[in-house]
């Protein structure tokens, strides 16, 4: 029984160090791109192109965090729960 135990908890370190770097390097790009950002796209006039860049921007970003915060890539579990994971993120993606 502790040995389950103690593979589960390594599995949700695995998980949080997976979640810490993915979140790392978003954000990393986000604060990298982001001047070039308000030049090319919020400092001119809004075309169907500027839309769609920013909806696909910040949806991605939105996944990312969500994934980052309750995602689990190393644990497993039923396909309902994961089922229920997946809609929720695209009620989430919807929402934004």
């Amino acid at each position: 029984m502790s040995s389950d135990v103690q593979s589960a908890m390594e599995l949700l370190q695995m998980n949080d160090y997976a979640s810490l770097v993915m979140i790392t390097l978003v954000t990393y790009d986000y604060v990298l791109s982001f001047s070039k950002e308000v030049d090319y796209v919020w400092n001119r006039t809004w075309t169907w192109v500027s839309m769609m860049f920013v909806l696909v921007r910040y949806i991605g970003l939105s996944w990312a965090i969500f994934n980052g915060l309750w995602g689990s890539i190393f644990l497993s579990g039923s396909v309902k729960m994961y089922a229920s994971k997946f809609w929720l993120s695209i009620a989430l993606i919807t929402i934004s």
